[in-house]
C-alpha cells in the first residue's frame, strides 16, 4: 500500500479514536472477517451517499461489473492504538516506551468464480495479498506470550493466500477439495464468538500457535484439503500443510515453497456439528467442533538431554482441541446472549504451552437502539510446561531452588463493537495480562 494511502489511513484513523485503545475496521468484508453490517442498500432511485454504502468499495461502479463476471474484490483494513499503562515490560527506569502503539493490518482479496465467468461449474480461484505496519506492542512492550493484537507481526507486505478450491456433487452430498497456499486459520480451531475479540489466543488456540511452526497469521503454507458435508449440519475436514512456512522475516514476499521430510508437515482434522439459523437467535444456534492435529517434525525434549547435554528428540508432535459457540438467551433476529468456549492439550515433554482453556460472552444488541453492536467478555488461560518449569529452575544460595517461570499467562478482554456505518466499525477494549510470559519478573499487564 502507497505510504500516502497509509498515511491518509492513519490520520482519518486517529480522529475517529481518539480514545487509545481502540479497534478500527475500514472494510469491504470477506466471510470469515468480522461481520460489519446486515443492513440492505437504499432501494431508492438514486445513488446512496458513501456511508449508506454497505461496503465502501461500492462506491466504484466498475466493482458490480466485475461481479457479474464472477470476480468479487474484497478490502478489510484494520488499525489498532494499544497503550500498555502498566505492567509487563514496563518497569521503572527501563525506558520502555509506554506511549500510543500503533499497528495495522490491510487485506486485499480476489475471488474468481469459474461458472459465473462462463468457464465450468464448481470451481473458484483465490488470492490474497497482505500488508502489516506499525509497532509490535507485545514484543516490546508488553511481553506476553499470547499476544495481545491478533494483527501484530514484522512490518512486510506479501502474498498470503493463493489456492483453487473445486466442489463435488457426491451422492447428493457437498464435497470440496482445496490446493494451494491457505490459512489453516481460516477454517480449523475458528470460533464464531470468538472472533469479535483482538486477542489473539480467541482465533487460535496457544497450545497450537505457540509450539509448532504452522501456516496461520501472518505466513501461510501450501496445503491440501477436503471437506465433506454429509447433511446441511455435519462436516468433516482433513488437510496437510508445508511444516514450516517460515517466519515472517524469513518469508517476506509470502512464496517460500520448501518441502521437506526435515520441516515435516502438519495434518489436521476436524469435524463439527451445528444447528439452528444464526440469523435467527431464537433457534439456539450452536456450533460444536472436535479436532486433531500432529506434527510430523523433529522436537526438543523440554527437559531430559542425552548424555552430551543434548536435547532428547521427538518425532512428532501432536494434540486435541474442542470448541463451542452457542446461543444462551435469544432475542430478536440475530440479536442475544451467546457464548463460547476453547479447550485443548498436548503433551508437556516437548512444550512450552501444554494446556490451554478460553471463553466468554458474546451480546449483540444490548443497547435497543444499537442492533449490531456487540458487547463482549472474554478469559484466555495458557498453562506452561511443568517440565519446562523444572528445567529453567533457578538455584538459591543455600542449595534451593525456584521457579522462574510461572504456572500460566492468563488474559481477560472486555470490548464493544460498535457499527458506525455499514462498512466502518469502533471497538474500544481493555485487556489485563496476569503473569506475562509466564515471566515471574513481570508484573501484570493493563493496555487499553
Amino acid at each position: 500500500m502507497p505510504k500516502r494511502f497509509l498515511s491518509l489511513f492513519f490520520i482519518v484513523s486517529f480522529v475517529a479514536l481518539f480514545i487509545c485503545g481502540s479497534s478500527l475496521i475500514f472494510a469491504q468484508e470477506r466471510e470469515y472477517a468480522a461481520d460489519l453490517s446486515n443492513n440492505a442498500h437504499s432501494t431508492g432511485m438514486y445513488k446512496p451517499r458513501i456511508f449508506k454504502h454497505e461496503r465502501f468499495l461500492d462506491v466504484f461502479p466498475q466493482r458490480k461489473t466485475l461481479e457479474s463476471k464472477g470476480l468479487s474484490l474484497e478490502l478489510v483494513f484494520t488499525a489498532d492504538f494499544l497503550t500498555n499503562h502498566s505492567g509487563g515490560l514496563k518497569k521503572t527506569g527501563s525506558g520502555v516506551d509506554t506511549s500510543i502503539n500503533y499497528l495495522a493490518n490491510s487485506d486485499w482479496t480476489a475471488e474468481l468464480d469459474t461458472e459465473v465467468a462462463g468457464l465450468w461449474k464448481g470451481g473458484s480461484f483465490f488470492v490474497y495479498l497482505l500488508n502489516n505496519h506499525g509497532a509490535n506492542p507485545s514484543r516490546f512492550y508488553i511481553g506476553d506470550l499470547q499476544t495481545v493484537s491478533n494483527i501484530e507481526t514484522k512490518e512486510v507486505t506479501r502474498l498470503y493466500e493463493l489456492w483453487y478450491e473445486h466442489i463435488f456433487d457426491l451422492y447428493d452430498t457437498e464435497l470440496s477439495m482445496l490446493i494451494g497456499q491457505h490459512d489453516l486459520n481460516s477454517e480449523f480451531n475458528v470460533t464464531e464468538y470468538g472472533s469479535l475479540f483482538t486477542h489473539s489466543s480467541f482465533g487460535i488456540q496457544p497450545e497450537i500457535s505457540a509450539n509448532v511452526p504452522v501456516s496461520i497469521f501472518s505466513v501461510a503454507a501450501p496445503a491440501f484439503r477436503l471437506k465433506w458435508e454429509p447433511t446441511d449440519s455435519l462436516y468433516f475436514m482433513a488437510a496437510v500443510y508445508d511444516g514450516d512456512p517460515g517466519a515472517p522475516d524469513e518469508n517476506r514476499g509470502g512464496m517460500r515453497w520448501k518441502l521437506s521430510s526435515e520441516e515435516g508437515f502438519m495434518y489436521i482434522y476436524e469435524m463439527g456439528y451445528h444447528f439452528g439459523d444464526p440469523e435467527e437467535s431464537r433457534t439456539f444456534p450452536g456450533s460444536y467442533k472436535l479436532g486433531y492435529w500432529q506434527h510430523t517434525a523433529e522436537f526438543d525434549d523440554v527437559r531430559n538431554t542425552d548424555e552430551n547435554e543434548n536435547p532428547l528428540e521427538h518425532h512428532k508432535n501432536y494434540g486435541m482441541y474442542f470448541l463451542l459457540d452457542q446461543m444462551l438467551i435469544p432475542g430478536e433476529g440475530n440479536k442475544g446472549l451467546g457464548a463460547f468456549f476453547q479447550i485443548g492439550g498436548v503433551p508437556d515433554d516437548r512444550n512450552e504451552v501444554d494446556f490451554y482453556v478460553g471463553g466468554g460472552i458474546h451480546f449483540q444488541g444490548i443497547i435497543p437502539s444499537r442492533e449490531d453492536d456487540v458487547l463482549g467478555l472474554a478469559v484466555a488461560h495458557a498453562s506452561i510446561s511443568g517440565d519446562l518449569r523444572d528445567a529453567e529452575d533457578v538455584a538459591e544460595p543455600d542449595g534451593s531452588t525456584f521457579h522462574i517461570k510461572d504456572k500460566h499467562e492468563t488474559a481477560i478482554e472486555l470490548t464493544y463493537k460498535t457499527q458506525i456505518t455499514p462498512w466502518l466499525t469502533i471497538q474500544p477494549g481493555v485487556q489485563t495480562v496476569f503473569n506475562p510470559g509466564a515471566d515471574s519478573s513481570l508484573d501484570d499487564a493493563v493496555i487499553s
